[in-house]
């Protein structure tokens, strides 16, 4: 199984967040808008809906002693209705009347093979046309008709009423009503992102205050624990030294048992101090060009002891010369992070490898063990802080947790990433890759 820590710069949570906030911000307020506009829209087709039809039913249901009123649009100075037409079941024509006598035709051709069984409405969309009929040239833009129907019975038998008006006036204010929605999108938008923005900065600010005093006290504490704990420690070996010859075996043993858990405390407290200031961003990075390999061979050297004791196999595969830009004593202590995570997780009679992979465009550190391996649920958290696999095998090994946490800061610093396969029983390996 591989998991990828990626490269780049250390994201910076609040910015993060703020960011997230005038997104959420923002789209919650088009939303709404657009919301508004889309009402604003359906209620406004509803009402020139309901108008346009009750006034359509008025001219197809109007009587005149029990005739069907044939209303005179040729000589009408109304431009709403536009034309009247009584057909047959057959579609032949009884009576009509049109607004524009020369397109006859044309609004037949709306109608054709449309027999509803009831009222019924519906828009259709005259495209512009020009035609000449003689000497008379009939130009028509483009036009949107609203066409009701309605079933009546005479004395031959069914027939349907047609009537149709311009509602053209109404699709160009609903037109320009969706431009001036889209206007005022666009102009809403900018200022949603920037009221979006300052509501997040002012909703950040007391988080960003109490983080800060947290690790402001966080710094504080670890650098105030240090001298206490270096006290404790040298007054523990003036014990020894002055009562060696005295002292019972059981308090030299509660002695060194003191001695070691003041250094593991010692050891948390230098790590709780460092991620601190790298969290402050006051951890200085003194970056150069060097050979690795020597260095390399060095911090390798001071875990063969360790590794003797479990009877660990340690191996390198170094080319004879690299040379790499970053910080030393940074590197150093992601080596011996990964290298001290490598013997400790490997069972006695295994075996540590670690390498250098002098690739023209990134270089990598290898290290890999035979160890008790990591599982997947477990492997994209290894690198937070305090996180610990095996919770009681950690403990009793001494282990906080904070180890790969500030390996992570390590790698990001020198703008790198980390590559981890690992399975259950069969060991892990850790490829660091950095920018050549």
């Amino acid at each position: 199984m591989k998991w990828t820590l990626r490269k780049g710069k250390k994201r910076d949570l609040f910015q993060y967040t703020q960011r997230k906030l005038t997104v959420t911000y923002t789209w919650l307020i088009i939303l709404f808008l657009a919301l508004f506009s889309v009402i604003v829209s359906i209620f406004f087709i509803f009402m020139g809906y309901r108008e346009q039809s009750n006034s359509l039913r008025a001219t197809m249901y109007a009587t005149q002693d029990g005739r069907v009123v044939i209303p005179d649009l040729e000589n009408s100075t109304s431009d709403d209705l536009y034309f009247f037409y009584v057909l047959d079941k057959s579609g032949q024509v009884l009576a009509q009347s049109k607004a524009i006598p020369e397109l006859g035709d044309r609004n037949l051709a709306q109608i054709e093979k449309w027999r509803p069984d009831g009222d019924s409405f519906r828009l259709r969309w005259q495209p512009e046309q020009e035609q000449r009929y003689g000497e008379l040239m009939i130009r028509t833009g483009d036009r949107l008709l609203f066409i009701g129907a309605h079933r009546i019975m005479t004395t031959n038998g069914a027939a349907t009423i047609y009537a149709a008006k311009d509602v053209t006036f109404y699709w160009d204010i609903l037109r320009n009503l969706l431009i001036v929605f889209m206007m005022i999108l666009i102009v809403f938008i900018i200022a949603a992102v920037k009221l979006s923005s300052s509501m997040s900065k002012k909703a950040m600010v007391p988080i960003q205050q109490s983080f800060k005093q947290q690790q402001q006290f966080l710094a504080d504490a670890s650098h105030e624990l240090r001298t206490p704990l270096s006290i404790m420690n040298t007054s523990l070996d003036v014990i020894e030294l002055e009562n060696g010859d005295t002292i019972t075996p059981y308090s030299k043993e509660v002695v060194a048992d003191m001695k070691e858990e003041i250094g593991r405390m010692t050891r948390m407290v230098q790590h709780l101090l460092l991620l601190a200031r790298s969290d402050a961003g006051s951890v200085e990075f003194e970056m150069g060009a060097f050979d690795i390999v020597p260095k390399l061979r060095q911090w390798v050297l001071a875990f063969e002891g360790v590794a003797q004791k479990k009877a660990i196999t340690l191996r390198k595969m170094l080319p004879d010369t690299l040379t790499v830009k970053g910080d030393p004593e940074k590197l150093k202590q992601l080596v011996y992070i990964l290298l001290d995570n490598a013997i400790k997780y490997t069972p006695e009679g295994g075996k540590v490898d670690v390498g250098l992979d002098p690739n023209p465009r990134q270089w990598r550190i290898i290290v890999r063990d035979s160890g008790i391996g990591i599982a997947e649920a477990d492997q994209p958290r290894i690198f937070d802080r305090f996180y610990r696999v095996e919770k009681h095998r950690s403990r009793e090994e001494g282990s906080a947790g904070l180890g790969l946490a500030i390996a992570k800061q390590i790698v990001i610093a020198h703008r790198g990433s980390v590559v981890l396969e690992s399975m259950p029983g069969k060991g892990s390996t850790f490829s660091v890759e950095f920018p050549a």
